[in-house]
């Protein structure tokens, strides 16, 4: 087996490794394998550090809670075992690395005076990582945490956005959500091993301060040592193994200060280091100058501070020579670019969203679904209800952030265009009387409706039992602002119906169809784009194009006959027409319609002329007249509103485009509908609720 084989083993290897530094704490070890596992706590220290040094998130090294926990109890661990080894053997203790650090690394000093020197170093060290790295790693290992986890829903929603927006991909989106859960994890288990580190600095003090009090009192009362004597070999002995434990310790307290410290970024601490504290030669100029006039104050260094200001200044030097010829390269290189360049292609700058909505500040937590938001739930809804029930397939709706509207407002724009906008409250519900009746009043802040303008009242999320009990309708925010998105949409569904939409849903239909979609031939010259108006007009009068087949075989029924879609559109409503009767039939199971009286008819069906581009047009004359069936119009309105009842005028066949034409300029949308007598078959229960005339003489004299 080679040693690929065996990394390949890296479970049963760490298993193992766990299972002998819990040994470490029963089985007596020899000198020689305390050297080794000390040099290899040492290493496991400085290759942590690097680490920590290398990576450019501190995620990426997602193992290092873990690794603290194990190279800590290492440490602990070898700890025990060589305070077995000093307090059993005494001088006879054989671990040259223990004796070494005992010796010369605490300096030149001859008897006691060396001990001293190196308990002193011990205790400074121990300070050093208790008091300054240790206790700041703590603190902010805790700090990065909090944020970390409080920033989670604000990185989640700003991913849903950009996947919703199309920025991202579904797969990117779930690498990034990845990525968001990982940080949070890293840092949830940092501030836990943290305060492993810290009791490890505490539990190496403690060691030592046993090891010289029970070697001082093991060698001058059970050995038979003199008191001098025991302090010097276990002095030496102590601590060369608190050095040895606690400079491993000190590494792995600096790698866990670094990573918790490290802030994301693409490039490794190194190399920041060197662009940010030596990337700038003017800086260093000035530092060097105040080191050169440093070394003329009495008492100072000369050569020192000379030496160093010269060698800082010659780095500055280095650094504007290698920018001034990295300029120089780029001046180069972008000369050969300008000759060879082509012209700037700014073709995704000019392109337009279908539909976008955008939202202010305090309406984002709307789309966060962690934090309770649905909108984005509830636009998808939204487009598949209207596949369903107008056969449009409504292009994907972006939704953005726009820090130049007020923060509780939105927008809705359809090619671009503000067709609709209102504010609402994003930590409130709607209350709404959709009752006829006069409710109690409610407590809240008044608001009109933005979709169909009614009076409505924000409340408090706690009162909407009790607001619900007195008889109103409550809804939350993003219902809100899906009903207005709804209305607008249903309102400019011809708009979003272009020519590849079309196409596309011929193609879907010649898998089922495909001698229908044949004879159609649509892609003869200009065919497509009737066929594509023709759908329009019938959008444009809120009527569903789902019944494609049906459709599509009208057309091509009368295509060969006209290229007119407003003739195509009215031919497409008498195939459809019991259709579009039946979603007009009243819960009684009724047509309830309005007539109109017989001098208006004449009137307009002298009135009307041909239009290109709009077709059958009415041009009533004298205003005066035009001003009074507007005004009868609007009484007939009102009159249905009143009675609970969606307001239908039925005309001749010729006079219904026209007549439609003529009140889609001035009423609402969606709030009427003109029909054919034509397009109501022999059986459908009609009953004529009002009859439309023209007001008295006598509200009108100037009337001839």
């Amino acid at each position: 087996m080679n040693f690929k084989d065996i990394l390949k083993q890296s479970d049963v290897i760490l298993g193992v490794g766990t299972l002998m530094i819990l040994g470490m704490l029963i089985v007596p070890l020899p000198g020689f394998v305390l050297d080794i596992l000390i040099v290899v706590s040492i290493g496991l220290g400085l290759l942590i550090l690097m680490t920590a040094l290398s990576v450019t998130e501190p995620s990426e090294f997602s193992i290092f809670p873990s690794l603290l926990l194990i190279t800590t109890l290492f440490r602990l661990a070898l700890n025990v075992s060589t305070t077995r080894q000093i307090l059993s053997k005494g001088p006879a203790m054989n671990s040259s690395v223990i004796e070494a650090f005992g010796t010369f690394v605490v300096g030149g000093e001859s008897g006691l005076g060396k001990y001293v020197v190196g308990l002193i170093i011990f205790i400074i060290l121990t300070i050093v990582q208790v008091l300054v790295i240790t206790k700041g790693a703590t603190r902010i290992s805790e700090v990065a945490a909090r944020f970390t986890l409080d920033g989670l829903p604000q990185k989640q929603m700003s991913i849903d956005m950009e996947l919703n927006s199309g920025a991202i991909t579904e797969a990117e989106a779930k690498v990034k959500r990845k990525k968001v859960q990982r940080e949070v994890d890293f840092y949830g288990a940092m501030d836990g091993a943290s305060k492993f580190v810290q009791g490890d600095v505490r539990a190496g003090l403690i060691i030592t301060a046993i090891n010289l009090l029970g070697g001082i009192l093991i060698g001058s009362t059970i050995r038979g040592e003199s008191f001098l004597a025991s302090i010097e070999t276990y002095g030496k002995f102590t601590i060369g193994d608190g050095l040895v434990s606690q400079i491993p310790g000190l590494l792995s307290t600096t790698a866990t200060g670094i990573i918790v410290t490290r802030s994301s970024s693409e490039k490794k601490l190194t190399v920041e280091i060197k662009d940010q504290l030596f990337g700038n030669a003017k800086t260093l100029y000035v530092v060097a100058g105040a080191l050169g006039l440093a070394s003329f104050i009495p008492g100072l260094p000369f050569f020192s501070l000379l030496f160093l200001a010269g060698a800082i200044g010659y780095l500055g030097y280095s650094i504007e020579q290698v920018a001034k010829e990295e300029i120089k390269k780029i001046e180069t290189v972008s000369q050969e670019k300008t000759q060879e360049k082509k012209p700037e292609n700014y073709i995704k700058e000019i392109s337009v969203e279908a539909i976008q909505v955008e939202l202010g500040r305090d309406l984002l937590p709307l789309v966060d679904a962690s934090s309770g938001g649905h909108l984005l739930e509830q636009i998808a809804n939204t487009r598949k209800k209207f596949a369903i029930d107008f056969g449009l397939v409504i292009p994907a709706i972006r939704i953005i952030d726009n820090l130049e509207i007020p923060h509780d407002n939105y927008s809705i724009r359809i090619n671009g265009v503000v067709v609709g906008q209102s504010a609402v409250r994003a930590d409130r519900l709607m209350a709404m009387n959709n009752t006829t009746r006069n409710l109690e009043a409610i407590i809240g802040e008044p608001f009109t409706e933005p979709a169909f303008g009614l009076k409505a009242t924000w409340i408090d999320p706690n009162d909407k039992i009790e607001v619900e009990n007195k008889g109103y309708s409550v809804v939350d925010p993003s219902t809100v602002i899906i009903t207005h998105l709804k209305e607008l949409i249903s309102n400019y569904a011809s708009q979003l119906l272009g020519r590849e939409e079309v196409k596309a849903l011929l193609e879907h239909l010649r898998q089922t169809h495909p001698t229908l979609v044949g004879e159609l031939d649509y892609d003869k010259q200009g065919r497509l784009g009737i066929i594509q108006q023709t759908l329009q007009n019938l959008l444009a009068e809120g009527l569903s194009i789902k019944n494609l087949p049906k459709i599509m075989d009208a057309i091509a029924n009368h295509l060969p006959r006209t290229n007119n879609p407003f003739d195509l559109a009215e031919h497409v409503r008498q195939a459809l027409s019991r259709q579009i009767i039946n979603d007009f039939l009243s819960p009684d199971g009724k047509l309830h319609v309005v007539t109109i009286d017989p001098r208006i008819i004449d009137r307009m069906n002298k009135s009307i002329t041909l239009d290109e581009t709009d077709g059958s047009k009415l041009i009533i004359l004298p205003h005066d007249v035009r001003v009074r069936i507007l005004e009868s119009v609007y009484n007939e309105l009102q009159k249905a509103l009143d009675e609970n009842r969606f307001l239908i005028f039925v005309v001749s066949r010729y006079l219904r485009q026209a007549f439609a034409f003529f009140l889609t300029k001035e009423l609402p949308p969606r709030n009427f509908a003109v029909i054919a007598s034509e397009e109501i078959h022999r059986g459908v229960p009609t009953e004529i609720a009002s009859v439309l005339s023209l007001p008295s003489r006598e509200e009108h004299p100037q009337e001839a």
